[in-house]
């Protein structure tokens, strides 16, 4: 019994002198520059983070920021801003100094869908036709997102369309996961 004890508590001091180390020496700011150039490269949009990154261990390894921001390209206004928002990391590739998002969480967000946060295309940019002429194939039914996981806890959705009124829905709280198939469901 006595060995056992031992060896739970020689586990239990590694894992926390390992954890320790990781975020004495690995700066989560060193991801800002990088999480910023990945977003807009995959969906052209601006992501503003505001204030410094910092590390959450328990219960779940995670780079918290304070408030954030996501904006479509051209629009006068954020598509969407949260008070709070968390990225859940995955430690293994931290090691190289890698960073995979397991899920990120938004709290306190707002969703604005009106024309203000709509995309503006530039003016030579090329249009696609109207209509899809091509079959469609079972895997491109349904809808899917570059994201592991989203949650978004205790926002608001603001919807407009032109020259309407603003209808605000509040206490959203959305979960969406995409399966190995890019599938994504929602809760």
């Amino acid at each position: 019994m006595r060995r056992v004890l031992t060896t739970l508590m020689i586990l239990l001091v590694v894992l926390v002198a390992g954890l320790s180390a990781l975020v004495l020496l690995v700066n989560p700011n060193d991801f800002r520059a990088y999480m910023v150039r990945q977003v807009e490269a995959r969906s052209g949009y601006e992501l503003k983070l505001d204030g410094p990154l910092r590390w959450h261990v328990w219960p779940q390894l995670s780079i918290l920021s304070g408030r954030m921001s996501l904006t479509a390209p051209g629009a006068a206004q954020p598509l969407v801003t949260a008070d709070n928002m968390r990225l859940d990391v995955a430690l293994i590739p931290l090691l190289s100094h890698q960073l995979q998002v397991e899920q990120v969480m938004l709290k306190g967000a707002v969703i604005q869908l009106t024309p203000q946060t709509e995309a503006v295309r530039q003016a030579n940019a090329p249009v696609a036709p109207r209509e899809n002429t091509l079959p469609d194939v079972p895997s491109d039914t349904g809808w899917s997102f570059d994201i592991g996981n989203l949650k978004v806890a205790d926002s608001v959705l603001v919807f407009q369309h032109e020259d309407d009124e603003q209808i605000t829905v509040r206490n959203i709280n959305l979960r969406m996961e995409q399966d190995a198939n890019h599938q994504a469901t929602m809760e």
